[in-house]
Formats: C-alpha cells, sequence, structure tokens
C-alpha cells in the first residue's frame, strides 16, 4: 500500500546525497514531490526516475536557499503545481573546512548560517500557516548529531546551525501541534554523502560503507510521514554502529 498517496512533499537538497533518496522513497510511498536545489539538471534527473519509476508527480523548483525571493519563488512554484504542500523536509546544508572558533570568519559563519538554518525558517515561515489552516502538515528538519552533541570535529558554525534547528523544531511543535501539524528533528550521524568529500581527511571506500546510507535515512524520513496523524515523533538520532 501506498501510504502518501494524494500528499504533496517539498523537499529541500534535493538533487543528491540523503536528499535524493529521500525524494525518491516518498515518491514511492505514491507522494508528489517538489524537488528544490541549486543544480537543475541533476533535478531534471531525480525527477525523471520519480516519474518512471513510482507513477507520482515531480516538480523541479531551481532556488538558491540562501536568497530569500528564491526560496518564495520555488515554494510559489511548488503551490501552483501541487495547492498545497502537505510535507516539508528541510535537508538542504552546508559545512566548511573552517571548524574552530579562531579559524571560523564571521563571513563563513554568516553564510553556513544563512544556509543551514535561516533558510529552514523561512520555508517554515511560508508553509506552516498553511498546514494549520489545513489542519493536517508534518515538518521534518534535518539535522545532524551535532544538534545533539556539538563538537569541534563538526564545527562552531555547523553545530550552532544544527543546534538551532532543534529550537525551530520544538517550537513548530508548540505552535502547530494544536492544529494537527507535527515537526521533527532527525539527526543522523555521518552519512555516505557529497559532504563528508570537504573533511581535511575524506573516508576510503571502505570506510564508507560503515557509515549511514542515504537511502536508511530515507526509510526513516518515511516512517515519520507515513504515521498516523495523532503521532508526533519529535525527535530522532541515528548513529552508524560500528563508528
Amino acid at each position: 500500500m501506498r501510504r502518501l498517496t494524494g500528499q504533496s512533499a517539498l523537499l529541500t537538497g534535493a538533487s543528491s546525497g540523503f536528499g535524493r533518496s529521500i525524494a525518491l522513497a516518498l515518491a514511492e510511498q505514491g507522494s508528489n514531490v517538489a524537488l528544490v536545489a541549486r543544480r537543475e539538471p541533476k533535478l531534471q534527473e531525480v525527477a525523471e526516475q520519480i516519474e518512471n519509476d513510482f507513477d507520482a508527480l515531480a516538480v523541479i523548483c531551481p532556488a538558491d536557499i540562501g536568497k530569500e525571493e528564491q526560496i518564495n519563488s520555488a515554494i510559489t512554484k511548488a503551490l501552483d503545481e501541487f495547492g498545497r504542500i502537505d510535507i516539508l523536509i528541510n535537508n538542504a546544508g552546508m559545512n566548511i573546512s573552517a571548524r574552530s572558533i579562531e579559524e571560523t570568519s564571521p563571513e563563513q559563519w554568516r553564510e553556513l548560517i544563512k544556509i543551514n538554518l535561516t533558510s529552514a525558517f523561512i520555508f517554515v515561515k511560508r508553509l506552516l500557516p498553511q498546514m494549520k489552516k489545513n489542519g493536517f502538515g508534518t515538518i521534518i528538519n534535518i539535522a545532524s548529531r551535532a544538534a545533539i552533541f556539538p563538537d569541534i570535529a563538526g564545527g562552531v558554525a555547523y553545530s550552532t546551525s544544527k543546534m538551532g534547528m532543534d529550537a525551530l523544531t520544538q517550537i513548530c511543535n508548540e505552535e502547530g501541534n494544536p492544529h494537527n501539524v507535527r515537526s521533527c528533528l532527525l539527526c543522523p550521524g555521518t552519512g555516505n554523502t557529497p559532504i563528508v568529500n570537504q573533511r581535511s581527511s575524506p573516508p576510503s571506500p571502505e570506510q564508507r560503507k560503515k557509515l549511514l546510507q542515504p537511502e536508511e535515512v530515507a526509510e526513516v524520513v518515511v516512517l515519520v510521514a507515513t504515521m498516523e496523524q495523532r503521532v508526533n515523533i519529535e525527535k530522532i538520532v541515528l548513529k552508524p554502529t560500528t563508528l
């Protein structure tokens, strides 16, 4: 049974990594998906796979989520296509090579906070009122174990941005729960995604096999989204078993 038939999702960072796998997993369950990322050709590849393999609708919404006007354009395009958004997944994120306070410049700090946290706030600000009005909705904020266990390995700016997503999620629930809208903070440990290439010592192919795989995180997203609406899973922390 396709448990998300009739629903529509908007997903950021949809062109690769966790986002691509989440998009395919949602479509497999019957959801239409609005795909948001900067790289239009990559989004087109995901959209074509969704429509060919799962008989679901996909709309590509190319956007630089560091720019509010492009966020608003992406949301407008998704709403024009689907009429409403039932599931919002704030997945897009970045990190920088500088990790310590001393090494991180104010410009790097501001850019990372803008991409990782401010963009999520803007998507929520636009779509939460519509969900409350409809009396139905699920918001999933993809953070990191750094939201629970901040450290210099993740970096001061990255850890701060992910802890901020925890606060955003909690306030989403405070505002949304009375209207049957729920929010979940998903905190995966290190995943086998392009972001690990930014480390000073990227993991080897053998080490990558031990990391969380994108399709495994996608399974958890589907679990949260397909629970009965009366169930609010507020926070999930995942980690690789052997690391």
